[in-house]
């Protein structure tokens, strides 16, 4: 009877053996090649707090904007000034076409416009931040993100 102690000692030295001994098992190993999106990641974040804006009976926002660079972007040194996508984005909820949309659709249709509008983000995440009201005394937020096909996502944290 095989113990099974000396078997279980063994078996990383078959298989390095095995691998060793034999150069075509060894090449043909999975090797992790790092994706575009994982080479290089360039994200650029802002705030604008306080925002006061007359939906839905008025409301006072607190927003916040993250984006990521396309590597061509990137490669280009083609970077949007914030203080343009600042100010569509004032425009864009000061003359909002339906007083009655809720927030999670007026973010998209903000998501969607300031894509359309800059090439050069990859991805990007708003969340509004709506604050109490003596009309509706919770805070809430929506948080919309939306990544270009065949972009690359934003990747927050470790």
């Amino acid at each position: 009877m095989i113990n099974p102690q000396y078997v279980l000692a063994s078996l990383p030295l078959l298989l390095s053996f095995q691998v060793l001994g034999y150069p075509a098992a060894a090449q043909a190993l999975p090797t992790r090649t790092l994706s575009q999106c994982d080479r290089q990641q360039e994200i650029f974040t802002f705030q604008v707090p306080n925002y006061a804006i007359s939906h839905q009976g008025g409301a006072i926002l607190n927003i916040k904007v993250v984006y990521r660079l396309t590597p061509q972007a990137i490669a280009k040194n083609d970077y949007p000034d914030f203080v343009p996508i600042r100010k569509e984005i004032g425009n864009y909820l000061t003359n909002y076409p339906n007083n009655t949309d809720y927030w999670e659709i007026v973010n998209k249709n903000l998501v969607k416009r300031l894509l359309d509008t800059y090439p050069q983000m990859s991805s990007l995440s708003i969340e509004l931040g709506v604050m109490p009201t003596p009309n509706e005394p919770f805070a809430r937020s929506s948080i919309v993100r939306s990544t270009r096909p065949q972009g690359c996502p934003i990747v927050l944290g470790s």
